[in-house]
């Protein structure tokens, strides 16, 4: 299903140390109130940062053991909590602007924002998401 694919490219998006919603997520590959489709993102998306995404407010929502991996793995990329609350005013996940995902269907070039600086032969090379 491509709608579970756009979500898993902007899961993978997520840096370490950062922290995005459910929500958030969906919001960002174009699929706003939707954060179930998150969770089902998850489910079935092998090699994701999967700890990195929360309740809303910061929230882990996963129980048990799976809760307390979550927590760990946050904490070792210096993630700090406030109870049981991710901080989300330190760790908030905030995307440059004008990198959303483009709308489904959508063909055709990238707009400019989407571009660094020109190289060597003049032609535009796109952001490495790793930074």
């Amino acid at each position: 299903m491509a709608s579970l694919e756009r979500i898993r490219r902007v899961i993978a998006r997520v840096p370490r140390g950062k922290v995005a919603t459910y929500g958030q997520v969906a919001e960002l590959a174009g699929f706003p109130r939707a954060a179930r489709l998150t969770v089902w993102a998850l489910h079935r998306g092998a090699a994701l940062p999967w700890h990195r995404i929360v309740a809303a407010g910061g929230r882990i929502a996963l129980r048990g053991g799976d809760g307390t991996e979550q927590r760990l793995r946050l904490a070792m990329e210096g993630v700090t909590f406030r109870g049981e609350r991710v901080r989300m005013d330190r760790h908030q996940w905030k995307p440059r602007t004008g990198r959303a995902m483009r709308p489904a269907g959508r063909s055709g070039p990238r707009s400019p924002a989407h571009y660094g600086p020109r190289v060597g032969s003049g032609l535009a090379v796109p952001f490495d998401d790793a930074r």
